[in-house]
């Protein structure tokens, strides 16, 4: 996503925080739900609790990111003169930073967070602001910071269970001789609607959102649809910020099957 303004500094970011709707596969009936997955010896964790802790990390220069090439050497220019990040540069010329940035700072894995909440920081925003037509009064590089372009990647994990949302699994399991990834009360018959609140923080505090109303709708100001047709003509009301639909019934698991020669 890209930013303008103020937002170059180091102490600057942005703020991503999911929920998540299930819609029946006609979109004629959607509620809240809480989301589940195992991690090692962990089962049934909802994302959102405080056992909710896989790290997820990012790397920028990453090749399927596509991040143009350009942007990586204008940011890497931006910080050998300003220096406020990556420590002490000095006997490094230019273009020895410049390569350093790409293949090293770059290709470092950023944590940007959880499940529940991401958080986009400095190692995972380019500056990308006009290089022409800008006023003598306006210093280039301070042009450049002008614009931000701020990356990052979101998933569900391979295996999810979805139930309605304040669906006590203790109490069911208590009640139901324990429970099993196969309980009644995981729904897999429709989709898991994934939804972003969207805010920047500058120096760490809030500052602006994605959805503020009623002063101002992003989602509406980019052509962001009030509905979506499927193949067979179903109709699915969407609510601004909604970004992606998973079929709950699949899994990312479910791409790959083993085989043995003998």
């Amino acid at each position: 996503m890209k930013t303008k303004g103020n937002m170059f500094s180091a102490q600057d970011s942005i703020r991503i925080t999911p929920s998540f709707d299930y819609v029946s596969t006609d979109g004629s009936v959607r509620f809240p739900v809480d989301l589940y997955y195992h991690s090692g010896d962990q089962y049934f964790i909802r994302i959102g609790s405080k056992e909710d802790e896989v790290s997820r990390g990012v790397v920028l220069n990453e090749p399927m990111r596509n991040v143009p090439d350009t942007e990586l050497v204008d940011t890497a220019l931006y910080h050998y003169d300003h220096d406020y990040t990556f420590g002490q540069i000095s006997g490094l010329s230019r273009e020895a930073f410049v390569t350093r940035f790409i293949g090293v700072f770059a290709k470092r894995p950023v944590s940007e967070g959880t499940y529940h909440g991401l958080e986009l920081t400095e190692g995972l925003r380019t500056l990308a602001g006009p290089k022409s037509a800008v006023p003598s009064s306006v210093a280039p590089q301070r042009a450049l910071a002008a614009v931000q372009k701020w990356y990052g990647e979101y998933s569900l994990p391979a295996g999810v269970y979805v139930a309605k949302q304040g669906t006590n699994l203790a109490e069911y399991g208590r009640t139901h001789a324990g429970i099993s990834e196969h309980a009644d009360i995981f729904l897999n018959n429709g989709y898991i609607i994934v939804h972003f609140d969207i805010q920047s923080l500058a120096a760490g505090q809030p500052r602006l959102k994605y959805l503020q109303t009623p002063l101002m709708n992003q989602w509406r100001l980019e052509g962001f649809e009030e509905q979506a047709l499927d193949a067979e003509g179903h109709i699915f009301k969407l609510k601004d910020g909604d970004v992606i639909f998973y079929d709950a019934r699949l899994s990312s698991r479910d791409d790959f099957q083993s085989t043995v020669t003998h």
